[in-house]
């Protein structure tokens, strides 16, 4: 029924669900960028960074400008930060029980 709706979350999550998305997605969050500002940030090799942001761009979350030979990228949506956050205070929240139950003896 809704079969179109979870596909396309999951499309999303899957998209999110790798480290390096994740802090290229942290490094958009302040402006647009090249691809040349991208590549030296990361200790990864050109390729490789590019399948990362082919996939963010493919979930929807980045898109990407071509300016003459340059590729600029940037996040597709505003509220792409607000999810980032969202998850970061999960965790948060989870490892403050946790460190509540340590403290307790538990």
């Amino acid at each position: 029924m809704h079969e179109a709706r979870y596909r396309a979350e999951a499309e999303i999550f899957q998209a999110l669900a790798h480290p390096v998305r994740l802090q290229l997605l942290d490094f958009l969050v302040e402006r647009p960028r090249c691809a040349c500002e991208i590549e030296p940030e990361f200790p990864l090799d050109q390729s490789t960074i590019s399948r990362h942001l082919i996939a963010l761009k493919r979930a929807g979350l980045v898109q990407a400008r071509r300016e003459g030979v340059r590729v600029s990228y940037a996040l597709s949506d505003r509220r792409i930060r607000r999810i980032r956050e969202l998850v970061q205070s999960l965790i948060a929240d989870r490892v403050h029980k946790q460190v509540t139950i340590l403290a307790q003896g538990g």
